[in-house]
């Protein structure tokens, strides 16, 4: 049975159980590396809305709408209205596409180029509840007399074009600065979009493989990309080691997945290997507690921590087999260990997560916890310092 099918089988609760994190580091995403200005280019061709609709015939927009689901798209009379400002002959905002690809990437203006195509390619939207073409309602693209038809094809639009060459960098920040939908991207769905194909399929994977889903306890959310987030979390500390960690963490991850795209089946092989090795630990030895802080063993189950996930699933994944086993076997003594050691490591997986020293401090912590584990200490009310 396909891994699809698995993790199908394993009911996803809907409930929302991921504790809110601060990340703040002081610092926005920015362009710390070099890079040539002349390979940043704009063009704006003159196009019509024949053009657009051409491309989106011939599937070569990505029409991708994951990261805005679609009971976040326009209504069909929003829709509807945006077609009569092209009959009224209205301009429409600018468009901006990534053409990085083949298929261009929507990076503003996806709203629109999903009513377009639902009613010039599609053909599934009827007008309604417009505003001053009352008599063209429940008219759909071919109900349309020729010259109305025509005056929609021939259209000019703005179209702002994102030519290759662009840093992934540059291209995240144009994606977040320019995106003006009503619902703010969140910074893995702009990931999400600058890492599509070969990338985003292993990110897919991973997040709807079956360890991940029990280990989790099937909480963490698939809307708005959530499980696609923790995942990346731990693709960038696994490829990149927290000690080369410098803020802030969206540049820090796109780094980390940029380091995928040349990357051999049998290496993603092995690092799919260790995410379940890591994730089938978590779960033998916390079970459904897994990534969830804890300071005594009366405490109420709290909400599953991503920083906790990030540094658990890093550590176990770079354990050898030998020490896993071990690991297992003194499941106890590392629960007991850990809850002496939350006073400490807490402070670094909720505040400031994305600060130098809170990424480095509970990576280190946790390694001191794991390592006296496997030695065998068992802490009395021990107080560690980072």
């Amino acid at each position: 049975m396909g891994e699809n099918h698995i993790a199908a089988d394993i009911s996803v609760s809907v409930n929302d159980e991921i504790e809110v994190e601060d990340t703040s580091s002081g610092r926005n995403i920015s362009i710390t590396e070099p890079f040539n200005p002349n390979s940043i280019k704009i063009s704006t061709p003159p196009y019509s809305i024949g053009f657009l609709v051409d491309r989106l015939e011939n599937d070569e927009v990505n029409m991708n709408t994951d990261f805005q689901r679609s009971g976040d798209l326009w209504s069909d009379g929003q829709q509807s209205r945006l077609i009569e400002s092209l009959l009224l002959g209205l301009p429409l905002p600018a468009f901006y596409f990534d053409t990085s690809d083949n298929r261009w990437g929507i990076i503003d203006g996806l709203q629109r180029c999903c009513s377009i195509y639902n009613f010039c390619v599609a053909k599934t939207l009827k007008l309604q509840d417009l505003d001053y073409l009352k008599k063209l309602e429940q008219q759909g693209f071919d109900d349309l007399e020729r010259t109305l038809k025509r005056s929609i094809l021939t259209r000019p639009i703005t179209v702002n074009l994102l030519e290759k060459g662009a840093p992934r960098q540059v291209r995240y920040i144009l994606f977040k600065r320019l995106n003006t939908g009503g619902l703010e991207l969140k910074p893995q769905e702009i990931r999400n979009a600058i890492f599509q194909g070969k990338i985003s399929s292993f990110i897919k994977r991973l997040a709807q493989c079956r360890e991940f889903i029990r280990a989790t306890d099937a909480r963490i959310p698939t809307r708005r990309m959530q499980d696609f987030d923790f995942v990346s979390r731990f693709l960038a500390f696994y490829l990149i080691k927290n000690e080369k960690y410098e803020p802030d963490l969206d540049a820090f991850i796109i780094k980390g997945l940029e380091r995928l795209e040349d990357a051999s089946p049998e290496y993603l092989n092995k690092i799919e290997t260790d995410f379940k090795k890591s994730l089938n630990l978590a779960y033998k030895i916390f079970g459904n507690d897994a990534f969830r802080k804890r300071y005594s063993e009366t405490d109420p189950r709290n909400p599953i921590n991503k920083a906790y996930f990030e540094v658990i699933t890093v550590t176990f994944a770079e354990l050898d087999d030998q020490a896993h086993d071990n690991l297992t076997v003194k499941a106890p003594i590392l629960k007991h260990n850990l809850i002496q050691a939350m006073g400490t490591l807490g402070r670094y997986l909720s505040q400031g997560t994305g600060t130098t020293d809170s990424v480095f401090n509970r990576h280190s912590i946790f390694n001191l916890v794991v390592q006296d584990t496997l030695e065998g200490k068992i802490y009395d009310n021990k107080s560690i310092t980072a």
